[in-house]
């Protein structure tokens, strides 16, 4: 009876390690790494998705998905709004990777990790800088991708911010009674950014500025010049306005 007690112990525990030994060894393959990696990323559970793209990079470096594992794992982090970590492993991607089909998916992505990360006008703008250029980088370096067309609309964008704050950071000089300066700054816009709304305002306000600085023929010109471009635009009427103000001061000044 201990002999059969004995045997049925021990094949208890042979069946136990044999178990075991099968869970450790049991290794997905490349492709059902990716397709389990991939499945959670559908779901929108990416934090699991970005730890199982990571394994499967790990554990199957030369093998010949995993360019877009490299891409998905950027995504994963781009979802889960770290984008910083995200630009670097799209980087990643452009450098270890230059024949994938990915390679512009993942340029396009940087640039838009940097206009995630672009503040509010008002603040420092190093992000919007750098989302200008990683955009610009693919519009000239991938002229076929599908993200062109976006890219360029990303690129208006982008410039409209730049030339609101330089052009508020005018007006702010206009109210200190710094014309000279403000003046300087409406010019940035008109010559930086000629086809934002904000350079019309500039080419407005270059106007006040001058009348401000006494220089009333520079003034009436830009006043001229400006109706000349935009006559249907909301500051026409106050243009027309100043024009026949300046005229008056010049004919009193004459006389």
């Amino acid at each position: 009876m201990k002999k059969l007690f004995k045997c049925i112990f021990v094949l208890m525990i042979l069946a136990m390690l044999t178990g075991c030994s099968k869970e450790v060894t049991s290794v997905l393959s490349a492709s059902e790494q990716f397709k389990v990696a991939k499945q959670l990323y559908d779901k929108g559970k990416y934090y699991k998705a970005q730890l199982e793209f990571e394994k499967l990079i790990y554990t199957y470096p030369g093998n010949t998905v995993i360019d877009t594992a490299q891409y998905y794992l950027g995504m994963s982090y781009y979802n889960q709004k770290e984008y910083g970590v995200a630009i670097g492993e799209f980087n990643r991607l452009i450098t270890s990777y230059p024949q994938s089909e990915f390679i512009d998916d993942a340029q396009y992505q940087i640039g838009m990790c940097h206009y995630k990360m672009s503040p509010k006008y008002q603040l420092d703008q190093s992000e919007t800088y750098k989302a200008m250029d990683a955009f610009q980088t693919l519009i000239v370096n991938y002229p076929l991708s599908e993200y062109v067309s976006d890219a360029r609309c990303m690129v208006r964008e982008l410039e409209d911010k730049l030339a609101k704050k330089k052009f508020m950071t005018g007006r702010l000089y206009m109210k200190m009674g710094d014309y000279g300066p403000a003046l300087l700054y409406f010019k940035y816009v008109r010559d930086n950014f000629p086809t934002s709304d904000w350079a019309v305002y500039a080419f407005y306000y270059s106007g006040e500025a001058l009348e401000h600085l006494k220089k009333y023929d520079e003034a009436l010109e830009t006043y001229n010049n400006f109706l000349q471009g935009f006559s249907d635009h909301k500051l026409a009427d106050k243009a027309k306005k100043k024009i026949k103000d300046i005229e008056k001061k010049i004919g009193n000044s004459e006389s």
